[in-house]
């Protein structure tokens, strides 16, 4: 166990001191649901908390914060926020996921990654189901999803 925390403590090291423009890096691990950007990699769940590991954003996508309520289309307000945090801990079911940080983009010092659970991505799985918007501008990555979920009604779009 301390091997491991030991190379959690190296991979988290190596994004301070590397360039971001050549920052390649993969975590994995246990992941604990923070809200429905955030996951915190290779800690522990204690009283509903996440504790000991890594926290990055999910990169590509942008969930409503948990506090935060949506209103349907018929004027009945729902808590979107929690609703894509749960969504999210129930795609990841106590499961490994894999982060991939490519481009060495952080957000508030946390990195900004790619994760993969099983074989799904896990901002696509939250765009596709309407319960986070496409961000990434640059290069339109989920923006066919983010209108496909729009069309269907999903999530948000309700």
């Amino acid at each position: 166990m301390k091997r491991y925390f030991v190379l959690l403590a190296a991979v988290f090291a190596s994004f301070l001191f590397v360039n971001s423009a050549s920052a390649d890096a993969i975590i994995s691990g246990h992941v604990c649901v923070i809200d429905g950007n955030t996951v915190q990699i290779g800690g522990k769940s204690k009283e509903g908390k996440c504790w000991g590991g890594i926290d990055v954003f999910l990169f590509g996508s942008v969930a409503p914060s948990l506090e935060d309520t949506c209103t349907d289309k018929s004027d009945n307000t729902w808590e979107c926020g929690k609703a894509a945090r749960n969504f999210l801990a129930n795609l990841i079911r106590q499961r490994s996921i894999s982060c991939f940080h490519i481009d060495g983009a952080f957000s508030q010092n946390k990195p900004v990654v790619t994760c993969i659970s099983g074989r799904k991505d896990l901002s696509l799985a939250l765009i596709l189901n309407g319960l986070a918007k496409a961000t990434d501008q640059e290069n339109n990555r989920y923006t066919l999803e983010e209108t496909a979920a729009k069309k269907a009604g999903r999530g948000m779009w309700k």
